[in-house]
């Protein structure tokens, strides 16, 4: 991203609103140079558009810019560490059984946010894979030459976090099986050891 504009976004990151005035001033470009790269970022979905700002003194409305939860995946993070430190603290505290349980519970939660699914397969495949690539997973599905069901996923979004804790594994499958009403068969890759797992749906 230009410079500028990532100046624009950290500024907006520490004060949570400015005006085109303040930016100007701070960056020391002028308020033509300001808007400009404030319409770039609000064309990317990083920043509002403009809000009046209230003001009790008489003159011209200012209006201010903030940024949208977009923006917020430019910025580091440290979920990964977060999680780990989570799933460490659980199993010094929790039964093998009760991580078991707790797993199940957040594969159940996190399939129930998908809603109500059609119960034609590939239709209902179809909702899964966009329902799941919202989370953060890139997936497809497939049909083999004798009719059987695959779901491929390349990508998964907590991939480091199973290299350390491969027990989370279990929450994909659990929700997998949940959106599919199906059992399922891993039949290839494992999200400890690669970001790449397939599936075999079997209804």
């Amino acid at each position: 991203m230009q410079d500028t504009r990532q100046q624009i976004l950290e500024i907006l990151k520490r004060k949570g609103e400015v005006t085109v005035q303040e930016l100007s001033k701070e960056l020391a470009l002028t308020s033509v140079t300001v808007r400009h790269h404030l319409e770039i970022l609000r064309s990317e979905g990083y920043i509002t558009d403009p809000e009046v700002r209230r003001s009790s003194r008489p003159g011209r409305p200012r209006y201010v810019y903030r940024l949208t939860s977009t923006a917020a995946d430019l910025f580091p993070t440290n979920y990964s560490g977060l999680a780990n430190a989570l799933l460490d603290a659980l199993n010094k505290e929790l039964t093998p059984e009760k991580r078991e349980e707790l797993l199940e519970v957040v594969g159940q939660q996190m399939a129930a946010g998908a809603g109500e699914l059609p119960k034609n397969h590939e239709k209902r495949l179809d909702q899964i894979i966009a329902y799941i690539k919202q989370l953060g997973f890139v997936a497809r599905w497939e049909r083999d030459a004798e009719g059987q069901y695959h779901i491929l996923v390349c990508n998964c979004p907590y991939h480091y976090v199973a290299q350390f804790h491969p027990e989370t594994c279990k929450i994909d499958e659990v929700m997998l099986s949940e959106l599919t009403g199906a059992n399922l068969i891993r039949t290839e890759g494992r999200a400890s050891e690669e970001a790449f797992c397939k599936y075999q749906v079997v209804w």
